[in-house]
């Protein structure tokens, strides 16, 4: 084998081992990008869960107040039918 033969041999092999290597290279950037944008959106997401806990507690809360507001209503259409007939009572029957 000649000289020039066995400088392209090598230079051939140090291009290859060039490209193998810059490709690794690439990939480990682009890994290191990848968990970085996802540790952002990780922490993004839970700021969103946080707030949708906060919301779904404000629900809860005004269920509750809700169903305490239909009790007494329902308390009250109680005492209206009550005072409905002690009225009907007081006034007794219609003459006509």
């Amino acid at each position: 084998m000649s000289m020039e033969v066995i400088t392209m041999l090598a230079t051939a092999a140090t291009l290859l081992v060039a490209i193998v290597s810059g490709f690794g290279w690439m990939i480990t950037r682009m890994e290191a990008r990848f968990a970085a944008q996802e540790a952002r959106h990780e922490a993004r997401f839970d700021r969103i869960d946080d707030r949708f806990d906060r919301v779904d507690d404000r629900f809860d809360r005004v269920d509750d107040r809700f169903d305490r507001l239909e009790k007494r209503i329902h308390g009250i259409e109680l005492e209206m039918t009550g005072v409905k007939i002690a009225v009907a009572r007081l006034e007794g029957p219609t003459r006509g």
